[in-house]
């Protein structure tokens, strides 16, 4: 068997895992643009916060407070979206109102992105701030978040969420890496897409892509579509638990089947405009990433039926103990080291993956989260 097919296959797997940081790390040293640390602007813009809640009775209140308590020397305000909530939810988000909260309430579901849409033509801040009811911010993430706004050349912020549980899940363990790359392509204000729990954006940018969206990734990649950087502020902390591996699944599977419709416009968008890095970055970062657990199966059966010779033989031998390492981790999840269990969890995020893209193709995406606990979450 001609082996040049399973040269392309490993290198298009490697691609968004190995290559693409490579790559990312030398232009980052290169054409470095931006700082790591921004300094205060002389005037601090007016900020609006938008939180879409879904049934957080037991979290919306302390969520508040949260907000209520930031150290942001600027105006403030905090708009509560509840969206068709069946429990407490809304009177206990009414509550604050003597404290200038404003409650909006949708009579039927409509799901996070139309419900930030609605807070969006309520809100009045020059700078929109977007979160999670079940995220707690540090005293100055607020702060961190509009500070780097003070360069005319910055669109859009995104922070840096952190996982509040003591132990490691499928997500946060993926977030380290993540913010890694969030990192680098920082430097040169190309950061692709945002942290929906903690994440600013410029008023006038606001341009999801279409009437029924407004997505935390495409909003961020429509800033840069229109000319403007979005950069990382690693010092815009929030928290939150990071849900564990069968509820992660689930909220993988909604997240890509809505995902991978919004890459495949934001790509045509980024290739009308000519902007040939955007599109390369859309396309490695996201659409390999999400095809990466089949491109990785493929390969594997391919140095199969190419194992005659040694070289390949050991290169398959490889790939089995990855794959039965993936099945070990999910037999025995509570019991193996974290740094083990990426096999297991890039399986999970790449079954899920898959999921998602067969539901978007079958036209039956998932538009909204619920929680499998009581209670439930865009």
């Amino acid at each position: 068997m001609n082996p040049v097919s399973f040269w392309i296959l490993l290198g298009l797997f490697l691609s968004p895992w190995f290559i693409y940081p490579s790559v990312l790390k030398c232009i980052s040293i290169l054409f470095r643009q931006y700082p790591s640390s921004w300094k205060k602007p002389d005037e601090w813009p007016s900020v609006s916060v938008l939180i879409a809640a879904r049934n957080e009775e037991s979290v919306i209140a302390s969520r508040i407070r949260n907000l209520l308590d930031q150290d942001y020397k600027g105006f403030l305000e905090i708009l509560v979206g509840s969206d068709s909530s069946d429990d407490e939810t809304d009177s206990v988000a009414g509550a604050f109102s003597d404290q200038g909260v404003i409650l909006h309430r949708s009579a039927v579901r409509i799901g996070k992105p139309l419900m930030i849409k609605e807070l969006m033509g309520l809100s009045g801040g020059e700078i929109i701030v977007f979160s999670d009811a079940d995220t707690v911010f540090a005293p100055y993430t607020i702060t961190e978040l509009v500070a780097p706004f003070s360069n005319p050349s910055v669109g859009c912020v995104d922070g840096s969420r952190r996982n509040s549980l003591d132990g490691d899940t499928c997500e946060s363990i993926y977030w380290k890496y993540e913010t890694m790359i969030k990192k680098m392509c920082s430097s040169v204000g190309a950061v692709l897409g945002a942290t929906g729990a903690v994440f600013a954006l410029r008023r006038d940018l606001f341009m999801p892509l279409s009437s029924r969206r407004a997505d935390d990734f495409e909003l961020a990649v429509m800033t840069r579509i229109q000319g403007w950087s979005c950069v990382f502020n690693k010092n815009a902390v929030a928290s939150e638990p990071s849900p564990g591996d069968t509820e992660q699944f689930r909220r993988l599977v909604r997240i890509v089947s809505w995902m991978f419709v919004s890459g495949i416009l934001l790509m045509g968008k980024a290739l009308k405009k000519r902007m040939f890095p955007l599109f390369l970055q859309l396309f490695v970062h996201k659409v390999l990433r999400w095809f990466s657990g089949l491109l990785l199966a493929a390969a594997t059966i391919l140095a199969g039926f190419l194992a005659g010779g040694q070289f390949y033989l050991i290169l398959f031998v490889l790939m089995c103990l990855f794959h039965a390492t993936a099945v070990a981790g999910w037999l025995l999840t509570r019991h193996m080291p974290s740094k083990l269990l990426f096999p297991y969890y890039f399986w999970l995020m790449s079954i899920a993956t898959i999921d998602g893209i067969l539901r978007v193709i079958s036209g039956n995406p998932v538009e909204t989260w619920e929680k499998k606990s009581k209670g439930s979450k865009n």
